[in-house]
């Protein structure tokens, strides 16, 4: 499953309404971030999505770096601009932190977790786009608000399975969590 452990991330948007839930109307939220990756994480939402949209440099391009053992980091398509993904998978647990962790995390259970959108970055990396719909409670208001404020924040995206954090903070997504 994709997973995230306090990766850096820019919360971006956030859309406060109110979610019909049987006869009763309780306050949500959809929270939108832009978190910066190795494209290996690509790997992790579907295998063929790094070798569509990147390849090995060639001679007098940039060489991609040992690092992360990442072979595939020249751009296929230098023109293409960020292409949407749509990926939606329900149950995820979302922990926003401050960057300093000098605030108390706020945490989100039973969110629904949308992989909306990737740029691609020469040299082997991308931005994601990452949407979380979930409810809030009314003692959320401000704390959320704040983090928005801040803009710069640290993510956890913990999947419905509850497993372990891998050492990279990511999981592949299951074929039976895809729609």
């Amino acid at each position: 499953m994709f997973q995230l452990e306090k990766h850096d991330a820019e919360f971006s948007h956030l859309n406060l309404r109110k979610e019909s839930h049987g006869e009763s109307k309780v306050p949500a939220a959809t929270i939108t971030f832009k978190a910066a990756s190795s494209s290996l994480i690509l790997d992790i939402i579907d295998d063929k999505l790094r070798p569509s949209f990147y390849e090995a440099p060639s001679s007098g391009s940039q060489q991609n770096l040992p690092i992360d053992g990442n072979n595939l980091t020249a751009l296929k398509f230098p023109y293409l601009k960020e292409q949407k993904i749509g990926m939606k998978i329900k149950g995820y647990e979302l922990e926003i932190h401050s960057l300093l962790e000098h605030i108390e995390p706020l945490f989100f259970a039973d969110a629904e977790l949308v992989i909306e959108k990737v740029s691609f970055v020469e040299g082997g990396s991308v931005e994601l786009t990452l949407k979380v719909n979930t409810t809030i409670e009314s003692d959320d208001f401000a704390p959320l608000l704040e983090a928005w404020d801040r803009g710069a924040v640290s993510i956890s995206l913990a999947p419905p399975s509850g497993q372990a954090f891998h050492k990279a903070g990511i999981y592949p997504i299951e074929k039976k969590d895809l729609p």
